[in-house]
């Protein structure tokens, strides 16, 4: 098969096209990409409670009956008694009485943690000793065995020294000589491995986003901003401030696992730092007043009686320009001053954001009318921030096409309306091949963002597949249309991270984690090979029946050649390069390839599928290895 490469520029690639979507799914924060390894450090948990019903359909739902706080999640009293109280501020914290052994509590951490040899792990407690003057001991507890004891000293903090390795570890704090007289006061403990990033991150979670070299991060969410009603809806505001202060809630995917909590530990102040730490822009999506419209579907009521737009809304409305002071303003205002206080008086530089999730125009939501109000608000005090629109939840359905025709009537009236629009896309692997071109068929119109997509699992042998690398492939036949469409700005795949089951709430999704370590699927590595050699223009590329294929140049002239060969045979390949193109003769070629469709990497072999590089001729034949991702890089001559 001959591979046909000319110069002739078919349309210009968007540097940071290939970003990342992080949303608190599948406890990818609390017990996740968050370092602290305290569940519940600060007794601030909120606990909803289901019940479940047959639709019309006669599928199972859920529907919320209620939720209440339960400061004791994730403790238990092993020795002494303990109570739950509030301070002046409503923020509950735990009395602790001795008994007759002193006394004891014993934290779940997230259902066991990894003690990793070499690497300590800070404790900070914070607590009034209410005269007690005797020792705070530490412990990580793993089958009935201490793997590692600090002493708390009187300013709170201590040192778990991992001398060896541990799984599975819980956390024992204990006051051995508080007497039945005696009580302390518990406001929060917290442990930190000393090598997280900033102090905050999970380093091996954080370090696999960095290598993926995103253009931006979106956060926090998904269906995460909604909330399942109006009273679980994210407002960035109780995020942000003293991680003790931070107003917790139930996740929007408690459904699945009611004990699955959102602590802030991982706030709009976090998320910002590690859009810094990734080198990426920042991405925030803002709840525009209304609950996911899978759910309840509540809505803040936009309009008053007199038709001005009501104090609930305009709340909303407020927390977005709060958000931008925040995330841009001097240290001298407001919201730039808190801020500066958390330790970063530069600011953040944000530039977009995005208005609602899934949203999509209803007679009663008027989505339409709100998303006009955000627009009108941001634009008239910060005009240069550009704003993302939201397509609904589905490419090509009745929504999304509702939201294309509003988008280019207001667009054709005023340029600023939408900087890009928001669609996601679910579908099955055959649909990501036979559709390649999908973005480059559609034509002009506001530029996209693709938001979140990826293939669907599929039955196959019995068993559910997804991950795997056929479904890899599928993305990537589908990234080189991408690369090729001018119309798509940005794309990132979702979910980023779920935790191993029983705890993932979603499949598929880029990196699998347990509390010892990560798994990078095929998925995660075609990613990482588009991100890394992404041309800054599309050429003309043209390859035969059964070879999805794109080409690009850099901005210096290199040039960049991606092959996908979906197949169960060898494929003999010739390319056919340009002259004009000066390409060298000699380059890289790098192959993400499996023995079988249905390979994936596991717990268990990690390392399965990963790509290779080697030195390349294309003087030479070239064999495109069955089930195989090729990228080839000729440097300018």
């Amino acid at each position: 098969m001959k591979i046909k490469i000319t110069a002739e520029k078919t349309a210009k690639i968007a540097p940071d096209m290939i970003g990342l979507f992080f949303e608190d799914i599948s406890c990818a924060a609390d017990g996740g990409l968050s370092a602290e390894l305290v569940e519940n450090r600060s007794f601030g948990h909120i606990t909803p409670t289901f019940e479940f019903y047959i639709d019309e359909n006669g599928k199972t739902r859920e529907r919320l009956s209620g939720s209440a706080p339960e400061p004791g999640y994730g403790w238990e009293i092993a020795s002494g008694s303990a109570e739950y109280l509030k301070d002046e501020d409503g923020f509950y914290f735990m009395r602790l009485r001795g008994g007759e052994c002193g006394a004891a509590v014993v934290n779940s951490a997230f259902g066991g943690f990894a003690l990793k040899r070499g690497i300590n792990c800070n404790a900070a407690l914070a607590a009034d000793m209410c005269g007690y003057s005797g020792k705070a001991i530490l412990e990580a507890v793993s089958g009935g065995k201490v793997s590692a004891r600090c002493l708390i000293g009187e300013n709170g903090a201590g040192t778990l020294k991992a001398e060896s390795g541990a799984k599975g570890c819980r956390l024992r704090l204990s006051f051995p000589d508080l007497s039945k007289d005696e009580s302390v006061d518990i406001k929060m403990l917290s442990l930190i491995p000393s090598d997280a990033v900033l102090g905050l991150f999970r380093r091996d979670m954080a370090e696999a986003m960095k290598e993926l070299r995103p253009g931006f991060l979106r956060f926090p969410g998904g269906c995460a901003v909604e909330g399942y009603d109006l009273k679980n809806a994210y407002r960035w505001k109780h995020t942000v401030g003293p991680v003790r202060r931070r107003k917790q809630d139930f996740s929007r995917w408690a459904f699945k696992e009611p004990g699955y909590n959102q602590s802030f530990a991982i706030g709009f102040y976090e998320y910002f730092l590690l859009c810094e730490y990734l080198g990426c822009e920042p991405l925030p999506v803002i709840n525009a007043g209304m609950a996911c419209q899978f759910n309840t579907s509540e809505t803040v009521p936009l309009y008053d009686k007199s038709g001005n737009y009501t104090p609930e809304f305009s709340e909303y409305l407020n927390d977005a320009l709060d958000l931008i002071e925040f995330a841009n303003g001097a240290p001298d205002t407001k919201w730039g001053g808190l801020r500066s206080d958390m330790g970063h008086p530069e600011p953040f530089d944000l530039r977009m954001l995005a208005i609602g999730n899934e949203q999509w125009q209803t007679e009663t939501n008027k989505w339409f009318e709100r998303y006009d109000a955000f627009e009108k608000a941001i634009h008239e005090k910060y005009p240069k921030i550009d704003l993302i629109f939201s397509a609904g939840p589905r490419v090509g359905d009745a929504r999304y096409e509702a939201a294309h025709k509003r988008l280019k009537e207001k667009s054709a009236k005023n340029s600023a309306y939408a900087f890009a629009v928001d669609e996601h896309n679910y579908n099955t692997k055959e649909w990501f091949f036979e559709n390649a071109d999908f973005y480059q068929n559609r034509g002009g119109g506001t530029p996209v963002y693709l938001g979140e997509y990826a293939a669907k699992p599929y039955e196959a042998g019995g068993e559910t597949r997804f991950n795997d690398m056929i479904s890899a492939l599928s993305e990537a036949a589908f990234l080189c249309g991408l690369e090729r469409a001018e119309t798509v700005i940005m794309a990132s795949y979702a979910p980023l991270f779920s935790k191993a089951s029983p705890h993932s709430h979603w499949a598929p999704d880029m990196i699998w984690f347990d509390e010892a370590g990560i798994v990078k699927t095929p998925n995660y590595y075609v990613q990482k090979l588009f991100a890394e050699n992404m041309g800054a223009f599309a050429i003309k590329c043209e390859s035969g029946e059964g070879v999805y294929s794109a080409a690009s140049l850099t901005e210096n002239g290199d040039l960049i050649i991606k092959l996908v060969n979906s197949a169960a045979n060898e494929i003999e390949v010739e390319l056919n390069t340009a002259a004009e193109l000066n390409a060298a003769a000699e380059g890289d070629i790098t192959v993400l390839r499996a023995d079988s469709p249905t390979a994936k990497n596991t717990f268990e072999v990690p390392d399965n599928i990963k790509p290779k590089t080697e030195k390349f001729d294309r003087r030479a034949a070239l064999t495109l290895k069955p089930y195989s991702l090729t990228v080839i890089k000729l440097p300018h001559k």
